[in-house]
């Protein structure tokens, strides 16, 4: 079953337009969107919570067409993180907690209260106190805390400590033990997701560039180290983001299978990380 789906979805803000956007979110998976700073990834979740209406196209959570109409029911089924909290100042743990059960119909408080526990956060202080840091582990306690059966993540890393992040991302494959919890997550920090994510959605100006597994994706494309010597203009047609050195070339191909055939133990061949191919898929779009 599809969690989100959006038809042909396009919107203009200023100078800039999501176009003409087709995506399909299946439930039951991690799917990473990815995209340069400006790309359009906060825009699209905008629309996809309701907070900003298309100008033309459709989108669906769980299959409801009637976002808008029916926005605070599927509210209640979707944890969010934003990169920026709209916590009021002087309020503080419990004064809040008051809220949340009145908001979301399935506030579990003793899982509030269990996250609020393990990540440290200071119950009594006023929010206006928190560290950039404490304020977005409060907002993925409360995302994670009325059995959601959707988390919407958008840069939710990105001003946590290295040692919270890797628990954070523990926490999000333990979620995952359950079939039906689906998560998208949205971050420039793409090393997040090399280990996480199953599904790889790029955006770039507007536009989805890819929507594919990430395994696949990542073996479609490798990276390849050998001599200078075997560089001819046929094997440069096959490579692209070619790096000479003293010792040798670097360069990224979809064509790895081929070379190996043809050179043998002349190519190395490595393994991508996520970012190094959304910068090799984006400089081959700007070509």
């Amino acid at each position: 079953m599809t969690a989100i789906q959006l038809k042909n979805v396009s919107k203009t803000q200023g100078s800039f337009q999501l176009k003409n956007i087709d995506l399909n979110i299946e439930r039951g998976f991690i799917t990473g969107l990815i995209g340069e700073n400006g790309a359009g990834k906060t825009s699209l979740i905008h629309l996809i919570l309701g907070l900003k209406k298309p100008d033309a196209g459709d989108i669906s959570l769980f299959g409801d067409h009637a976002v808008e109409a029916h926005r605070e029911a599927l509210l209640n089924r979707i944890g969010f993180v934003f990169s920026e909290d709209r916590f009021p100042e002087k309020m503080t743990v419990p004064q809040l907690k008051k809220i949340l059960k009145r908001f979301y119909e399935d506030f579990n408080a003793p899982q509030f209260e269990h996250y609020i526990r393990k990540f440290k956060i200071r119950e009594k202080q006023k929010f206006k106190n928190y560290s950039t840091g404490e304020r977005m582990k409060l907002s993925i306690a409360i995302a994670l805390s009325h059995n959601a059966e959707l988390l919407v993540l958008d840069e939710p890393t990105s001003n946590l400590d290295p040692n919270f992040r890797i628990e954070f991302l523990e926490i999000l494959q333990a979620l995952m033990e359950d079939e039906n919890m689906t998560i998208l997550f949205s971050t420039h920090i793409t090393s997040d997701l090399d280990s996480i994510a199953d599904y790889i959605v790029m955006i770039d100006e507007g536009k989805i560039v890819f929507h594919e597994e990430k395994d696949l994706l990542l073996e479609k494309y490798k990276k390849l180290k050998g001599p200078v010597e075997i560089l001819d203009a046929q094997t440069e047609d096959l490579l692209t983001g070619i790096k000479k050195t003293a010792v040798g070339f670097e360069a990224i191909s979809d064509e790895h299978r081929a070379l190996e055939e043809l050179y043998g133990s002349q190519i190395l061949t490595e393994q991508l990380r996520i970012d190094e191919l959304m910068h090799h898929l984006k400089k081959g779009k700007d070509v």
